[in-house]
């Protein structure tokens, strides 16, 4: 596929913006997004739109020229906040990590991952509407952040929220149609909803993708095993098992 066909694949003009693209992207991929039309010509549609996606935004990254340490642009007592933070997360000492988090957002209120981080620790301490309004910002600042997608559907999926998770791991495998572990999470929520072709469907990609994926390999098998598939079940089960 060639530049002029993404273009065209998207409804863009030549020299459309980043902005326009992702936008775009966005809005085709939820029209022929596989969970919403399950059509074989939408499904090589949403190919097609996803492909031509990765070209334009591949080809965007190459105009840039110079990239910039985040200690080489950002103030250095912000940077020590940061990396103070991150150290006491190694750690596990997440209560005493947020104020490091603090610290370096007090001065860098835009830098999207400490807000991210700082989300991840309060989800830990089980802080979970604390953490989501930290994915919140993220999404805010940078809405293609896959991981603030993620994160946030595994938070609300938490809280069972089950629907409103489901629309967050939309995002992030329409984002990364190859993150696996979003298709598992996603296949989750369907399989508490009653949903099991969906949830099957989920469970397939995500061991599609990622072979040595354990937790979808069992998962698929509870599928299976809910649908009367004992046979196929125990094979999923087994190579669970192996994996592990």
């Amino acid at each position: 596929m060639d530049i002029f066909q993404c273009y065209e694949i998207l409804g863009l003009k030549q020299g459309a913006s980043i902005q326009e693209i992702k936008q775009a992207y966005r809005e085709l991929a939820l029209r022929y997004h596989p969970d919403r039309n399950s059509a074989e010509a939408s499904q090589i549609r949403f190919t097609q739109i996803a492909e031509a996606y990765q070209i334009l935004r591949v080809q965007n990254k190459k105009t840039v020229t110079t990239i910039q340490k985040f200690d080489d642009i950002y103030p250095e007592d912000a940077v020590s906040s940061y990396e103070q933070a991150q150290t006491l997360v190694a750690k596990f000492q997440y209560e005493e990590a947020i104020p490091f988090y603090d610290k370096a957002l007090n001065r860098l209120p835009r830098y999207a991952n400490a807000w991210l981080k700082k989300g991840d620790a309060l989800y830990h301490l089980k802080r979970h509407g604390d953490a989501l309004l930290c994915y919140a910002k993220v999404l805010q600042i940078n809405p293609d952040s896959v991981d603030a997608w993620n994160l946030q559907g595994i938070c609300l999926s938490d809280l069972k929220r089950y629907e409103e998770a489901l629309e967050s791991f939309d995002e992030a495998t329409i984002l990364d149609p190859a993150n696996a572990p979003a298709w598992n999470f996603k296949g989750v929520c369907f399989f508490i909803l009653g949903r099991l072709e969906m949830a099957l469907d989920c469970f397939e990609r995500a061991t599609k993708i990622h072979p040595e994926l354990a937790v979808a390999w069992h998962n698929k098998g509870g599928v299976l095993m809910k649908m009367g598939k004992k046979k196929e079940a125990d094979k999923c089960y087994e190579k669970a098992k192996n994996l592990k």
